[in-house]
C-alpha cells in the first residue's frame, strides 16, 4: 500500500496552522471576485482582510466566487502522484460546489495515467466547518494506519452524523445567491424573520424553521445542537461567523448552558469568502457531530 495525501478544498474553512497541524497535503482556493479586486479564498485570508471583506459586503459590494476547475486539481493531485503518493481529495458537497465534479473528471483521467496509483476524489456531503470535522477525523485514520478504502468506506457509512445549523441576519445574500426568493428575502427582512437552516441528506441548504428576531435565532441554534448533537462522542464545535464574532461567542455560550456535564472544544472562524459570498455579513454556522435525523427535517 503507497503513502496517501489527504486534500480539501477552501470551504472546509481550515486555516494555514490547521493544515500544517493535521498534515493535509494541500487546500486548493476558490476564487473571489469584488468590485475592486480579484483574489483566491483562503482560511487565513491572505487575499483580502476579512472584516473588510465583509464590510464591502455590508456597503452594497457585490462578490462572486468561481469553482476550483480540473486543470487545478490537475497540479495539485500530479505532484503529489510523481511524489510517489496516493491522492485522497475530500471535497465539499456536490449540493452546494461544482468542483467535486471537477475532482472527479480528473481523478479518472490521472488513474488512466498512474494505474499504480489509488486516486480518490470523494464527496462529503459537507461543507465549512462540518467538512473541516471530516478533514480532523479522516487525518486521524490516516495517522492511525488506515488506507483509503476504509477512510472512504467509515465515511461512507458515517458522513451524515456531520452537521450544521445556521441562520442569517439578512435574506438579502442569498436571494442574490438564489437560495431564496425575491418575496420571501424582503417580507423576512421586514418583519425581521430569521430562517433557520440545515443540510439534507446530500448536503444542500435547506431552511427548516423561521423564527422571528436575532436573539431568538441564536438560541434557536444552540436548542438544535441540544437536540441532535452527540457531544458525548465528539465534543469539537466550529462556529464560523460572517464578522459577528460577538453572536458567535454568545452562541457558544447558549449551547454550552446546554450541556453543563460536557466542556465542549468550540472552534471560532470567519467564514471563509467562497461561502460567505452567498451567506453574507451576520451569519452564523455551527458544524457538529450528532444525528442524520436533522437532515431529515425538509421531508
Amino acid at each position: 500500500m503507497n503513502k496517501f495525501v489527504i486534500i480539501s478544498d477552501s470551504s472546509c474553512n481550515l486555516n494555514g496552522k490547521d493544515m500544517k497541524d493535521l498534515g493535509i497535503y494541500a487546500i486548493l482556493p476558490m476564487h473571489l471576485y469584488t468590485e475592486s479586486k480579484e483574489f483566491e479564498a483562503d482560511g487565513d485570508w491572505k487575499g483580502m482582510d476579512a472584516h473588510e471583506y465583509y464590510e464591502a459586503m455590508r456597503n452594497g459590494e457585490r462578490v462572486r466566487s468561481s469553482q476550483i476547475i480540473e486543470t487545478e486539481f490537475d497540479v495539485v493531485f500530479r505532484k503529489a502522484l510523481n511524489e510517489g503518493f496516493d491522492v485522497l481529495y475530500l471535497g465539499c458537497t456536490h449540493a452546494l460546489s461544482k468542483g467535486i465534479h471537477e475532482a472527479i473528471i480528473c481523478a479518472e483521467k490521472l488513474q488512466k495515467e498512474y494505474p499504480n496509483n489509488q486516486i480518490v476524489a470523494y464527496d462529503t456531503a459537507n461543507c465549512v466547518g462540518s467538512l473541516a470535522l471530516v478533514l480532523i477525523d479522516a487525518c486521524k485514520m490516516r495517522d492511525e494506519g488506515k488506507s483509503i478504502t476504509e477512510i472512504t468506506e467509515f465515511f461512507d457509512k458515517n458522513k451524515l452524523y456531520y452537521n450544521e445549523v445556521g441562520t442569517v441576519e439578512k435574506l438579502t445574500y442569498l436571494k442574490q445567491a438564489g437560495r431564496v426568493s425575491a418575496s420571501a428575502a424582503f417580507f423576512g427582512g421586514l418583519f425581521s424573520i430569521k430562517p433557520i437552516v440545515v443540510y439534507d441528506i446530500e448536503g444542500h441548504n435547506v431552511a427548516v424553521e423561521k423564527v422571528k428576531g436575532r436573539n431568538k435565532s441564536l438560541e434557536t441554534l444552540a436548542d438544535y445542537v441540544k437536540k441532535y448533537g452527540k457531544l458525548d462522542q465528539n465534543n469539537k464545535i466550529f462556529i464560523c461567523h460572517g464578522d459577528c464574532l460577538e453572536d458567535a461567542k454568545k452562541t457558544g455560550e447558549l449551547i454550552q448552558s446546554r450541556f453543563p456535564d460536557i466542556k465542549i472544544d468550540f472552534r471560532y472562524y470567519f467564514i471563509e469568502p467562497g461561502v460567505g459570498s452567498a451567506t453574507g455579513p451576520g451569519t452564523i454556522i455551527v458544524d457538529f457531530f450528532g444525528s442524520d435525523e436533522i437532515r431529515k427535517l425538509n421531508k
